[in-house]
């Protein structure tokens, strides 16, 4: 594995353009697509969406970025470690979800850095029930997990700790919001959603029970980008975090939210782990979710 590899493709998928990373790289063009390759290769799997402009990362290129981005950082913190201080903590893995992990990676790392500068952390991602999977079977020490507010996901044995909630919204295809001005009428124009075991997904099925609705799913899709690219293309509705859906649009998403008047699904957010986790870990974990999202202007 060559190390100018990831920094290039980290470079590529920051800058969604070959073109901006040869010049902040200071390489030709050619040099920024021999070594994305070189990962492709390595990985065994397609990295980016040639098709799509901006250029994008496809589901598999959004994991192995992840990866990445944690391996150059463990490189970095390795090269500042003070060799004399002989103090070695205990690895932590941790799970995220997959629709928090693009906004939360930078903080958790940046933050866990500082309060815990000698151990290491390892971060995977995955959709609702499979992270409370992951920590009953001990796969990772804890998970940053939504929970919708309506239903618990949680077994026996696991624990909740909320740091936060975000409001979720309804979002339609640009220029169609109006359409909707009811759950009702939503319900009845059709959903696009994750597979089973998405938390979102349940919270809504529970939402819609509760208003004597059924479910109408237009489409099922996995991945976050196919499942907007399917709304965009008036495949149906959808359901995300408000926070979530502003960063969205400021990338451009042909996207709006449907306006209701009653729409009481959202998500809290917080530390999921088993009574055997530290309880200073833990602590230091929800902290830096309240950190994070008091920042984030963009809640409301």
């Amino acid at each position: 594995m060559d190390i100018k590899d990831l920094q290039t493709f980290i470079c590529v998928a920051d800058n969604k353009s070959i073109t901006i990373a040869s010049q902040k790289l200071r390489v030709n063009q050619s040099t920024v697509t021999k070594r994305v390759s070189n990962l492709e290769s390595l990985v065994n799997g397609v990295l980016f969406n040639r098709k799509s402009r901006p250029l994008l990362l496809t589901d598999f290129g959004e994991e192995v970025y992840f990866q990445c981005f944690l391996i150059l950082k463990q490189l970095d913190l390795l090269t500042k470690t003070n060799k004399r201080d002989g103090n070695v903590n205990k690895d932590i893995k941790v799970a995220v979800s997959k629709m928090l992990v693009d906004d939360l990676l930078g903080s958790i790392i940046h933050e866990y850095g500082k309060i815990n500068p000698h151990g290491g952390i390892d971060i995977v991602s995955g959709w609702g029930r499979s992270l409370i999977q992951q920590i009953n079977d001990g796969e990772v020490d804890l998970a940053i997990i939504m929970a919708p507010s309506n239903i618990n996901l949680l077994e026996e044995n696991i624990l909740f700790h909320e740091a936060v909630n975000l409001p979720l919204v309804v979002v339609s295809k640009k220029g169609e919001a109006h359409k909707y001005n009811s759950l009702e009428m939503c319900s009845k124009r059709g959903w696009v959603l994750h597979p089973e075991g998405c938390c979102i997904r349940e919270g809504l099925i529970k939402t819609l029970y509760d208003n004597k609705l059924e479910l109408h799913l237009n489409r099922e899709t996995f991945g976050v980008e196919l499942q907007l690219e399917c709304i965009q293309n008036g495949d149906g509705l959808g359901v995300f975090p408000k926070k979530y859906f502003d960063n969205v649009l400021l990338e451009g998403k042909e996207l709006d939210v449907v306006k209701l008047e009653n729409f009481p699904l959202s998500l809290n957010v917080g530390i999921a782990n088993t009574q055997n986790l530290d309880r200073h870990i833990m602590n230091s974990f929800i902290q830096i979710l309240k950190k994070h999202y008091s920042n984030a202007h963009s809640i409301s």
